[in-house]
């Protein structure tokens, strides 16, 4: 008598068959390494973000972080400091008393004046001198830092990024600073739909 087993043998196909499409999907979504070059990182994303095109016209309300870590326009630059060696932070934002976004402060900026302190007889740029003469936020940060409106798109914010080699973006409202959104929190998001897609 022979044995059953076109159900198991379709049932190991079936299974085989949706390994590979796994795999395939893990194997497109890789994102490049910090040593690659950024030319490929940036071909990278634009194929992300044109790759699902369903959720280009969602708001970057609902993906944004809005916990964010300020520091006040008068702070002492050692407050600065002393944050940045804390926390995991790439840039800082600066606001004002009336809470608008008035200035960022990144992890380059920091560094060369540390450095420069370290280092006085180290040739610096006539910024970077007058930066490591600051005393507070004010006198350090980068002033007129880009924004994007709270009912932006995805698409509108991914291309800002793009054009301009942005990591990330802050979000005003009204002229008050209410949030951030970065190119991985877009990757995540893209990604996640075209998983359940596949």
């Amino acid at each position: 008598m022979q044995k059953k087993t076109s159900g198991k043998k379709d049932d190991n196909a079936e299974t085989e068959k949706n390994s590979r499409k796994e795999e395939e999907f893990s194997e497109s979504m890789k994102e490049p390494s910090q040593k690659d070059n950024p030319r490929e990182a940036e071909a990278f994303f634009e194929s992300i973000v044109r790759g699902s095109e369903g959720c280009l016209w969602m708001t970057i309300e609902e993906l944004m972080t809005r916990d964010l870590v300020t520091v006040n326009e008068d702070a002492p630059v050692e407050e600065v400091f002393s944050l940045f060696a804390k926390n995991p932070y790439h840039t800082l934002p600066v606001v004002n008393k009336k809470g608008e976004l008035a200035g960022v402060i990144d992890l380059d900026i920091v560094l060369e004046i540390l450095l420069l302190c370290l280092m006085p007889r180290a040739k610096y740029t006539p910024l970077a001198a007058r930066r490591s003469l600051g005393e507070n936020a004010k006198e350090i940060m980068i002033t007129h830092p880009v924004t994007i409106s709270l009912n932006s798109t995805l698409k509108d914010v991914s291309d800002l990024m793009m054009k301009n080699r942005f990591d990330r973006v802050y979000v005003s409202e009204n002229g008050k600073l209410v949030g951030i959104i970065s190119k991985r929190d877009l990757v995540k998001e893209i990604c996640r739909r075209r998983k359940m897609e596949a």
